[in-house]
């Protein structure tokens, strides 16, 4: 009895080891200072890798690859070329117009733009539906950034990425789970992100490599849209009055994605 209540007391004495914090202010700094560096870059190209998990109407996941290279002049200059197994497109922003380009099919659509890619880019998304391929490059460490709603913010170590050493860390929002690769050093760009939709029982993913080149100069014709010959133009449809609320979140974003390819 005596050993019973000796341990017991020694237990309450004892003190308790403290959790770590739900969001590591580690995690988010470091959120922050790529935020920062990319909004400091004014020329530059990605090359991007992805592979998207679309979920069929039987519930069944099917992945998708797709390749890209995204040019971009700021504040007001953006060409991106995608090429995926199920349709090609070109996205040609000169700072005044917007014209979005389908090779195979031969025809293209063009509208009138804000004066920066930021507000381009959330013009395409409330008034057509349509997303900037990589956007959230632009919005990193802007007032349109989702940290506000991260919930679990983790380190999870050093990892290497095709032979760049980087920092991985996971991150939790409402209906999201994604991690992030960052670039060590002076040069803190994202190499690979993984995104996976938490909302959908599928738990759909989508998996993103990129790599950089940064201080590209980038000529005026790189952003200007010729149309090719025998192409031709089309009228870019406004989506219905009731979906006009801005999509900005990177849960919404994905949650487009996936309807588009449902169509």
């Amino acid at each position: 009895m005596r050993t019973t209540i000796v341990l017991t007391a020694l237990l309450a004495a004892a003190p308790s080891q403290a959790k770590p914090p739900a969001v590591e202010p580690r995690a988010t700094a470091a959120l922050e200072r790529m935020g920062a560096f990319l909004r400091e870059q004014q020329s530059f190209t990605v090359h991007m890798r992805t592979e998207t998990d679309y979920v069929l109407d039987t519930g069944q996941k099917v992945r998708l690859d797709a390749t890209g290279d995204l040019r971009v002049r700021r504040p007001d200059r953006v060409r991106a070329d995608v090429e995926s197994e199920r349709k090609d497109r070109q996205y040609y922003y000169d700072g005044t117009s917007f014209t979005i380009y389908g090779p195979k099919v031969g025809y293209y659509a063009t509208v009138s733009a804000p004066p920066t890619i930021l507000q381009t880019a959330d013009m395409l998304q409330t008034r057509y539906g349509l997303e900037l391929p990589m956007v959230d490059l632009f919005r990193w460490g802007s007032e349109e950034s989702d940290f506000d709603e991260i919930t679990s913010a983790t380190y999870i170590g050093e990892a290497r990425i095709d032979g760049v050493d980087t920092d991985h860390y996971a991150f939790r929002q409402p209906g999201l789970d994604w991690q992030i690769w960052i670039k060590r050093g002076e040069q803190p760009v994202p190499k690979k992100l993984v995104l996976t939709t938490t909302d959908d029982p599928a738990r759909p993913e989508r998996d993103i490599e990129l790599s950089w080149e940064l201080g590209v100069r980038h000529p005026d014709s790189d952003f200007a849209f010729t149309p090719p010959k025998d192409s031709q133009q089309i009228k870019l449809v406004e989506i219905s009055e009731e979906n006009h609320a801005p999509v900005t979140s990177q849960r919404d974003r994905a949650a487009r994605r996936a309807r588009e390819h449902r169509q």
